[in-house]
């Protein structure tokens, strides 16, 4: 198989995707531009203005927590209102917390607004692949949640090079120093606005009209989630890859920016490298699953992704440091797509969103620990320790994914189980 064969093999589903999936694909551009450019440059602004790394560690812990603790509320909301307007209040939680978060520099107001932004978020994780799987048939599910990722990735680049970017041109627009705070602070309301277009493609959705779950018949689902065996499984390993993203994701800016040396347009041209990498990875993913699997294809990108970390944290060389951070994204997150589809199939359709909010909370929460915790290690210079962690915790995740599920996955490709 050619890549353009795979391209090809895209183009033909995305024909056949309804309405409603296209305009999501619409939502999860606008979301993943402001992605972009948050990614790039908010920890920077949080540095700018004066605070260290472990006041950026306690914010992003706050909203990894806030997302992990609502994400049974939201659940239960979106069952109640609809995940099209779950994705609507979302969208409006996330600008109202930016507007703040971009304008008021108290360390008390940062930290009240990061915990909307991790309700905002909740929502939008529990809603989002319950709705691709509703809107989506079992022959192109995973090329739907494949494009999904690859739409955001393109965003993400999109985003990435804005964020890197604007700064210089706002400081040369504007005739103040780039080591200023205003260019980063406006480079930050353009990501809002890419927030308030997310409104648009959602208010279009035409969610079909169904009949709102009793609060008895909720806690019955929720009861019968928790007793599961599989989904404890998923909640465990998403724990621990929250505990090792934690460690490590929030903070990339940072090492490239203080250990490597990197500025700004530096690291926005590496993120979107990295982006650009996995736009090519994601399109040969459905193929990839159809020859191995969903279960063996994840376990064996997430192993792949370990060398490549210890090479960041080994190395002095920005450029080896960037080829390494790209390798790493790629296989890491590629395999997105098919842990998102995978857990839905083996679920039924009224346990969709409760399964959502419970593998989000376990890797929310330890997510928010382990980012604080790592936070404070980086405020002490300890840079290193971090990744080693990461490892440890990717291998064990990667191996336990692949014992738990891979025979799971058999028996689901002939009917719902959990």
């Amino acid at each position: 198989m050619t890549f353009n064969t795979a391209f090809s093999g895209y183009i033909a589903r995305i024909k056949h995707f309804n309405p409603n999936a296209h305009k999501f694909l619409l939502y999860t551009f606008f979301l993943s531009l402001n992605t972009g450019i948050y990614g790039v440059i908010f920890n920077l602004y949080i540095l700018k203005l004066g605070y260290r790394e472990d006041l950026l560690g306690l914010m992003l812990s706050i909203i990894s927590i806030s997302t992990g603790l609502f994400a049974i509320p939201a659940a239960m909301i979106c069952d109640n209102i609809g995940k099209k307007n779950t994705l609507l209040v979302s969208s409006l939680i996330l600008a109202f917390s930016m507007v703040f978060l971009y304008t008021m520099a108290t360390q008390e107001v940062l930290l009240i607004m990061s915990v909307f932004y991790g309700v905002a978020m909740s929502f939008s994780v529990v809603a989002g692949a319950p709705f691709m799987a509703e809107n989506s048939t079992r022959e192109n599910r995973m090329y739907l949640f494949s494009i999904n990722s690859v739409i955001l990735m393109i965003a993400m680049i999109a985003g990435n090079l804005i964020g890197g970017i604007m700064p210089g041109l706002i400081s040369a627009a504007i005739g103040t120093d780039i080591m200023d705070i205003m260019p980063y602070r406006f480079t930050l309301y353009l990501s809002l606005a890419a927030v308030m277009m997310t409104l648009i493609p959602v208010l279009y959705i035409n969610e079909t009209e169904r009949m709102k779950t009793v609060k008895a018949e909720r806690f019955k689902v929720l009861s019968s989630v928790l007793k599961s065996r599989n989904v404890q499984r998923l909640v465990l390993i998403n724990s621990l890859i929250g505990i090792g993203a934690g460690m490590i994701v929030p903070f990339f800016n940072v090492y490239f920016h203080k250990v490597l040396s990197a500025e700004a347009d530096q690291i926005g041209i590496i993120f979107s490298a990295a982006q650009l990498t996995m736009i090519a990875a994601l399109i040969i993913l459905p193929y990839l699953t159809e020859k191995f699997g969903k279960v063996k294809t994840i376990a064996l990108t997430e192993l792949f992704s370990i060398p490549f970390l210890i090479i960041i944290a080994l190395t002095a060389n920005i450029y080896m440091a960037a080829f390494a951070y790209i390798m790493r994204m790629t296989l890491m997150n590629m395999a997105n797509p098919a842990i998102n589809s995978f857990n839905m199939e083996i679920v039924s359709d009224k346990q969709r969103a409760t399964v959502n909010s419970l593998t989000s909370m376990g890797w929310n929460i330890f997510l928010a620990i382990s980012t604080y915790l790592s936070g404070v290690m980086m405020a002490n210079s300890n840079y290193t320790l971090p990744y080693i962690i990461t490892c440890v915790v990717y291998f064990i995740a990667a191996l336990l994914y692949y014992r738990f599920f891979v025979n799971i996955e058999k028996v689901a490709m002939n009917g719902v189980i959990c």
